[in-house]
């Protein structure tokens, strides 16, 4: 692949995390706090994506094509998930399901909830969603992220499985 317009390859520390604790009981969170987004539009979904990822660098998404993209948002096996705070999108996450294991792809905060005592409260629901039939749960987080994810995904039950380094594309 060559480098897209605007991107840089850098090299990047990776952490793939299998959770390893209990399944958190979600039942404390509000049915209005988690709303599962059906059949997202891709460009609101872009819009939430960057908000949320714009200071980590997170290119996944966008270095797919509107087809690309359309096609995994639709796909059976993946969910998007907001996090809701006092009535507002404070976040989302998202899962990719196989009939062994869950993925959680991507969890995060946008930046104005960061910092009010609710990324464990993000952790603990996206863990009982994509733990709910009783598949393995994994995530990956990598030195890009916030300086306090892995501590905050350790503290969650997560356990460190393999370390990586390896070139991503982050925007110039």
């Amino acid at each position: 692949m060559n480098t897209p317009a605007g991107y840089k390859q850098i090299p990047v520390k990776t952490w793939i995390l299998i959770f390893d604790g209990i399944l958190p009981d979600s039942s404390e969170l509000q049915s209005n706090q988690l709303e599962l987004w059906k059949n997202p539009n891709a460009d609101e979904y872009l819009k939430l994506y960057q908000e949320v990822g714009k200071d980590w660098g997170w290119t996944g998404r966008l270095l797919k094509s509107l087809e690309e993209l359309k096609e995994i948002l639709k796909s059976e096996t993946n969910e998007v998930w907001l996090f809701k705070f006092e009535n507002e999108v404070a976040g989302f996450f998202e899962l990719v399901r196989s009939e062994q294991e869950t993925e959680i792809v991507y969890l995060g905060l946008k930046p104005g909830w960061i910092g009010k005592g609710l990324g464990q409260k993000l952790i603990q629901a996206a863990i009982s969603k994509a733990g709910q039939n009783g598949e393995k749960v994994w995530l990956h987080t990598c030195d890009r992220d916030h300086s306090s994810a892995l501590q905050a995904y350790l503290k969650a039950g997560f356990k460190i499985e393999k370390e990586t380094v390896s070139l991503e594309y982050y925007p110039e």
